[in-house]
């Protein structure tokens, strides 16, 4: 038994921050989560992340002295092996030595992940995706994020950008995606592009805008659950053209990299339930080959906001046990 038992992990969003101290047998110690508050800079972002991190072993009544690493996951372009965030739009960061920060404040180990890749192999390793060989994790929210595990190695490709499944063209004269480009499948499936056809819905029906989309917002998604559930047209018109893309674009995935399991996840998922899983499922499997489907699962995800922390936490614990490694780069 090693005198540092824990690992710490960490989730850094465009909007809150989550940390949890995680035991040798993987099971939660203690949660701790701030507001990111991106407005206020890099450095106050960084400064949250640690007193998270801090409240978070507060909690677990541990210091860092229990702590044998600590893995964060964030949004990226990124490099892991550095742990520098080359660029992430939703933090207004560019080139920040994250894991060198953090390792010199919290004076623990530190690692960098994908937050997506994050999420994917938490489910992967005990959430959902538990068993299989090849999975796929698919995060339905703002945008749309990807996470491939291929024959039980999580892959992150020659540029740490692999499993951008959001930013598959599925038609090159389709709406402008977030990324600039047009016709990407998180321009017609996530919860932004809900929302934007619920408001042209509107429009076409001479009706006002829907009341639960406050001006210049996105849709809530519990909101869109129960006009859903009511009946609404214009929802079940959005909510059947949204799964109809998702489960081709899944589709193709699936005669691409023929996984045994598919996990579905994300805000968007988690609000609409089982009805929007197998309208997916449905679509996913009337548009793959039968014998791609037939071995496949495609579940919800299951560990919801743990996904993140355990998944950085369980990578942080593989980088760590393997080292040496390559220096991070110096804080500037």
């Amino acid at each position: 038994m090693t005198d540092r038992p824990w690992k710490l992990g960490i989730d850094l969003g465009g909007t809150k921050i989550l940390a949890a101290v995680i035991g040798p047998d993987n099971a939660i110690l203690s949660r701790a989560k701030k507001k990111t508050k991106v407005e206020l800079g890099a450095e106050a972002v960084l400064e949250r992340i640690a007193q998270t991190a801090e409240e978070a072993l507060q909690l677990a009544s541990g210091s860092a002295e229990a702590i044998a690493c600590a893995g964060i996951g964030a949004p990226g372009p990124l490099d892991p092996e550095t742990g520098v965030v080359l660029e992430a739009p939703n933090l207004q960061w560019k080139e920040v030595a994250l894991t060198a920060w953090l390792s010199e404040r919290l004076g623990i180990p530190s690692y960098l992940s994908n937050d997506v890749n994050a999420g994917t192999w938490g489910e992967y390793v005990l959430g959902a995706g538990q068993g299989s060989r090849s999975c796929i994790g698919v995060f339905v929210g703002t945008g749309i994020g990807g996470g491939l595990v291929i024959n039980g190695q999580l892959y992150d490709g020659a540029s740490h950008i692999a499993g951008e499944i959001g930013h598959m063209c599925l038609d090159p004269n389709g709406p402008v995606c977030g990324c600039g480009r047009r016709g990407c499948l998180e321009a017609f499936a996530s919860r932004t592009a809900m929302t934007r056809d619920l408001l042209n819905e509107s429009k076409k029906r001479d009706r006002e805008i829907p009341e639960v989309i406050e001006k210049g917002q996105l849709i809530r998604s519990k909101e869109f659950r129960k006009k859903l559930s009511a009946g609404d047209p214009s929802y079940v018109r959005v909510f059947e053209g949204a799964t109809e893309c998702l489960g081709r674009g899944l589709a193709s995935v699936t005669n691409l990299l023929n996984p045994d399991c598919i996990i579905l996840g994300g805000g968007v998922v988690e609000a609409l339930g089982s009805a929007y899983v197998d309208r997916v499922r449905e679509v996913l499997a009337a548009h793959a080959f039968p014998t791609a489907v037939g071995a496949l699962r495609l579940v919800p995800a299951a560990l919801g906001d743990d996904a993140g922390v355990l998944g950085a936490a369980l990578l942080a614990q593989m980088q760590h046990e393997r080292r040496p490694r390559r220096e991070p780069a110096s804080v500037s």
